[in-house]
């Protein structure tokens, strides 16, 4: 009894001490992200995402994708890559972090679709077309005012030209 009293104690008096573990990935998961690597650029990141579950290799590796560390192709490449993934391992623990303290987790948006962004470009077209069909209006409203006033002129040169006419033939 007295033992675990001792290890109790000892438990309690050494300072909790954080381990920063930097060594997450193998090279296990290097290769995943290489294999999977045609299907993130064929689906598209939330895609990706979604289907591997967001799961953290899955995320680091949509990381790495992104990094210009990705294209590098020197013969060190691999130990580049676990370096820079366990850097991003780091980032996504802090943000689970993160969020396990605010106990709101960000919803990622589902991106638009190729018929989606088609039906915003009808709906923009179609303003423009209304508004390009308002601006014919006004010009035909303007157009029928200058003809109307055309015919006056023409209707009042018409009757000077009957008036002279007539001046003409009583003087004759």
């Amino acid at each position: 009894m007295k033992a675990v009293a001792c290890m109790f104690a000892v438990v309690l008096l050494v300072p909790v001490q954080t381990f920063a573990q930097t060594a997450y990935l193998t090279q296990n998961d290097i290769e995943y992200c290489e294999e999977n690597y045609g299907q993130y650029k064929a689906i598209g990141e939330y895609q990706f995402l979604e289907r591997e579950r967001r799961t953290i290799e899955s995320r680091v590796c949509v990381h790495l994708y992104e990094d210009p560390i990705w294209d590098y192709t020197g013969a060190s490449r691999a130990a580049k890559l676990l370096e820079r993934g366990n850097y991003y391992v780091d980032v996504e623990i802090a943000k689970s972090k993160a969020n396990a303290q605010t106990g709101v987790v960000p919803q990622e948006e589902k991106p638009v679709t190729e018929l989606q962004k088609a039906g915003a470009r009808i709906l923009e077209l179609e303003k423009e077309v209304d508004a390009l069909e308002k601006k014919i209006a006004q010009k035909d409203a303007i157009i029928a005012a200058q003809v109307k006033v055309l015919l006056d002129l023409a209707s009042k040169v018409r009757s000077m030209l009957f008036d002279i006419s007539d001046i003409i033939y009583g003087l004759v």
